[in-house]
């Protein structure tokens, strides 16, 4: 699996998002400015996250975009899917006949292994999680005078 920036900004957008969950939309200037994601490519990133019906938005002077579901109930597997779609980790994988190798192939069985793992933990971790350990990780660099 290979994470572009789409990906990465995505999930950074939706862990943003959680953490304003149940207070209602959430501008995308704001999200852009404190995840560092370019704010028109962050509007195409949320347009493709609302079809798949994972971000609810809102017109207007209180419009927003906020999570369409608690945050517990989101995976980064389903964002990365509605984002990147499946990305395999070797060409081999999806389509066996792409090498001349794929039949016994023993690396070929070790990616397949390394690939289901992933989605295996992409599929498990909910944006909850993601935003409990940022939360967490924040509190450990908090410095105080």
């Amino acid at each position: 699996m290979k994470l572009t920036m789409k990906g990465d900004y995505g999930l950074r957008a939706m862990l943003d998002m959680s953490a304003y969950y149940g207070q209602g939309p959430v501008e995308s200037a704001d999200i852009a400015r404190r995840q560092y994601i370019p704010e028109q490519y962050l509007d195409q990133i949320l347009m493709v996250l609302r079809k798949e019906g994972l971000v609810k938005s809102v017109r207007g002077p209180k419009g927003g975009h906020m999570l369409a579901k608690p945050p517990s109930q989101i995976t980064m597997g389903q964002v990365m899917s509605a984002l990147e779609g499946y990305v395999p980790l070797m060409e081999c994988l999806p389509n066996p006949d792409s090498c001349k190798l794929s039949p016994g192939c023993a690396l070929r069985e070790v990616w397949q292994k390394i690939d289901a793992m992933t989605q295996q933990v992409l599929s498990s971790t909910t944006i909850e999680e993601l935003a409990q350990r940022h939360q967490a990780g924040s509190a450990e660099t908090m410095y105080y005078i």
